[in-house]
């Protein structure tokens, strides 16, 4: 469970990035209770727009990769949920898979490809990335998801987990702000 009491809201601060908006938000550590006992916190270097923006880039190459049309017609078998997303997401992906695999009509959550793609061409790539951290393990990214003159606004909700930045959740921008996870833990709910 995620403390969020006494968190105070970063600084901004000029990175002047590359590829990424120029401002980024820093966290002011004065807070002892910006997460819960036990949970990693990421390090200093690691706790910057640049590196969250290098692991988006990183993502999104394999994100392409995966998809792109193999020369021998033979599909990818790589499980980027596997490899990018926090454990949480994949225990309640599995739980989803459970649900539909039992059910003939009114399956949800089936077509990955188009929460990593939204089924633009490939190669997609993330640009005019920003973050916004929000305690010691948590940040948010919003950007646009390329593809040529294809683009998507995107945000994504990150963990700081198994050393790296990994996506819990993908949310919605605008009216409604729905959460991917949020959404899928409901489902489980109702049809488990």
């Amino acid at each position: 469970m995620l403390l969020t009491a006494g968190c105070n809201q970063g600084k901004m601060t000029d990175t002047g990035t590359e590829g990424t908006d120029s401002t980024a938000t820093s966290l002011q550590t004065d807070s002892p209770d910006m997460v819960a006992d036990g949970v990693d916190v990421a390090p200093e270097d690691q706790w910057t727009e640049e590196a969250v923006a290098h692991q988006l880039k990183i993502i999104y190459a394999e994100v392409s990769r995966a998809y792109a049309p193999q020369k021998d017609e033979t599909e990818n078998n790589t499980d980027l949920d596997a490899m990018f997303c926090t454990r949480e997401f994949n225990d309640v992906q599995r739980q989803v898979r459970a649900i539909n695999a039992k059910k003939t009509t009114n399956r949800r959550f089936e077509r990955e490809d188009i929460r990593w793609t939204y089924g633009m061409d490939l190669p997609v790539t993330p640009q005019n990335i920003k973050v916004e951290f929000l305690t010691g393990n948590i940040a948010e990214a919003t950007f646009e998801l390329r593809s040529g003159e294809q683009w998507m606004y995107t945000k994504l909700t990150l963990d700081w987990e198994d050393n790296q930045w990994k996506i819990r959740s993908w949310n919605e921008v605008g009216d409604d702000n729905s959460d991917l996870l949020q959404e899928m833990t409901e489902y489980v709910a109702e049809e488990g």
